[in-house]
């Protein structure tokens, strides 16, 4: 979703959300937020090592394949000891608390190693550690800049391998056809901890899917927000996007900007401002468009956000 490291990872929920909504039929903020208060859904680091929201087993399936994976040395700043302390410090706590607060994390910290510098990057890496290890995750009610920790209590592990198998499966039943390179930039893992593995399965009932069903999509409209997973999980992006507007929609960092597919291909993207209670769309395209599909779709987004439509702005490049 967004770097684990700055403060787009609100926005970056937002986004996924309104990804949630353009797939779902009449969902609403309510419905996500009961989700979120029965944990459900769970924010995490996994993909990547980025944030991303999850189904709690989704979450549990991707943490076991990446069980033996290990922090670059690095993110703890020459501070491992500290970092590995307050990992084991907040560990037990969670054993009797279950939950966490921001607050309560930094206190109990601070009791311990006095020190300890929590407006550094280390206290990312404390909290990683924690995820990657499986005792945690982020209530996904709870915005990032003021998360809480909740704890793994009925986390159940499965060795790496069988988790990779499992994970490949799920990868391939929404993506393919896709090659081994493409399963590893989707989910970070390296690929020397999934070649064997990828070999070993037989695969050929994905032989025949197609990336995209264009008869179904004929003379309709698609959009989706930003940062889509499911319009990201392959290496080579001009299967989506034409190669002169890699530049225009996709960000330095691999992100995709939202974008606008009508009749079976990419023809722009879109972006919004909210300003009160009134949502403004800007529309930047290249192709052909259906404006009376594309502004339904914005509609439904100002509904998903409890926002009243605003104006609609239209450049063509």
């Amino acid at each position: 979703m967004s770097d684990s490291r700055n403060s787009g990872s609100s926005q970056a929920q937002r986004e996924a959300e309104l990804n949630l909504s353009l797939r779902t039929k009449n969902l609403h903020l309510t419905d996500l937020s009961k989700l979120y208060q029965e944990e459900k859904i769970v924010r995490a680091w996994a993909n990547r090592w980025t944030l991303h929201l999850f189904s709690y087993d989704d979450w549990e399936l991707l943490i076991n394949a990446r069980q033996n994976e290990q922090l670059p040395h690095s993110y703890f700043l020459g501070k491992k000891s500290d970092g590995l302390t307050a990992v084991k410090l907040i560990t037990e706590a969670l054993k009797t608390q279950k939950s966490l607060s921001k607050s309560e994390v930094e206190g109990l910290i601070l009791s311990q190693i006095p020190n300890f510098n929590l407006k550094s990057y280390l206290i990312y890496a404390v909290l990683q550690t924690l995820i990657q290890q499986g005792i945690c995750y982020f209530d996904a009610s709870n915005p990032s800049q003021n998360y809480r920790l909740v704890f793994a209590e009925h986390f159940s592990r499965i060795p790496a391998e069988q988790a990779i198998e499992q994970l490949i499966f799920r990868y391939l039943t929404g993506f393919a056809p896709a090659q081994l390179e493409d399963f590893v930039k989707w989910s970070g893992l390296k690929i020397s901890s999934v070649r064997k593995i990828w070999q070993n399965m037989d695969l050929s009932q994905f032989d025949k899917m197609s990336k995209f069903d264009f008869e179904q999509v004929s003379d309709k409209t698609i959009i989706a927000a930003r940062f889509d997973s499911l319009l990201t999980g392959y290496v080579d992006k001009t299967w989506l996007t034409p190669a002169d507007k890699i530049d225009f929609m996709w960000t330095k960092n691999g992100f995709l900007l939202a974008p606008i597919i009508y009749n079976g291909s990419l023809v722009g993207r879109w972006s919004h401002k909210i300003s009160g209670q009134k949502i403004n769309f800007l529309i930047e395209y290249w192709g052909q468009l259906n404006k009376s599909q594309l502004e339904e779709k914005l509609t439904e987004v100002a509904q998903f956000l409890e926002k009243t439509p605003g104006d609609i702005k239209y450049e063509s490049l």
